[in-house]
């Protein structure tokens, strides 16, 4: 492999993981200066982000005739009013998603990985959803069964670290009993956003042998199978409370 290829997949992943390390809710540029005036402040973030690795991006398309970078300006600039760091935190993935595609076009040895558990447990800040996600990682491919009770306690966690950014006093945010009554005061106060209601009321309504009847009826049982669909929510919902 020629150095110039060699290092352009350094910088890409470099690229990445400083995308990934951006803090959406508290993060900040010099608006004035960078001449971001009129704009939203995540997106002056990720603007300055963009900005800073615009020369990668381009060098990438003459490697590869591909523009990801009119992609990921297309991506953000949509959104250059919005002020919600939760839409950013959402957009975040499809940036990623577009330099992984870079990253194995550059190099077929590079494997492309969708955002994982392993991505977002490093970012969690609540220490008991952090040691329990851990777990069901490490469980959930030789122990489902046990992998769907933690689950219903990680589930609850997650909703309760989004109430406590999107409303500190809400009775979600602040309940010290993690029961699945959790998803109901959840949808009472608002605490998700509407693609995030609809897919944990989507998961409780047809994979209630997984939420609920696992821990509480004898004879159920789950199939190694249903955990994908455990983690599938997993990596949907906890961009929503990372960083």
């Amino acid at each position: 492999m020629d150095l110039r290829r060699t290092n352009l997949i350094q910088e890409l992943r470099t690229a990445r993981e400083e995308l990934l390390n951006i803090n959406f809710a508290t993060d900040t540029v010099d608006t004035e200066r960078s001449k971001r005036i009129g704009v939203s402040r995540p997106y002056a973030v990720v603007d300055e982000w963009r900005i800073k690795w615009t020369a990668t991006l381009r060098r990438f398309n003459s490697f590869t005739r591909t523009n990801i970078a009119y992609d990921i300006g297309n991506k953000i600039d949509e959104y250059s009013q919005e002020e919600d760091p939760e839409i950013f935190n959402e957009i975040r993935p499809e940036l990623v998603a577009l330099i992984d595609f870079g990253l194995n076009n550059l190099d077929q040895m590079y494997e492309v990985k969708p955002l994982l558990l392993d991505d977002y447990i490093k970012r969690v800040k609540d220490t008991k959803l952090v040691e329990l996600l851990k777990e069901f990682n490490a469980i959930k491919d030789i122990a489902p069964n046990h992998a769907a009770i933690v689950f219903r306690t990680i589930l609850c966690l997650i909703i309760q670290e989004k109430a406590k950014r999107v409303n500190p006093t809400s009775n979600t945010a602040t309940r010290t009993d993690l029961s699945p009554t959790m998803i109901n005061s959840a949808k009472s106060e608002g605490i998700l956003s509407g693609d995030e209601q609809r897919l944990v009321d989507s998961f409780v309504s047809t994979h209630k042998d997984i939420y609920d009847l696992v821990a509480h009826r004898p004879g159920i049982m789950i199939d190694k199978n249903e955990v994908d669909t455990m983690v599938d929510l997993l990596n949907k919902l906890l961009p929503s409370i990372i960083n």
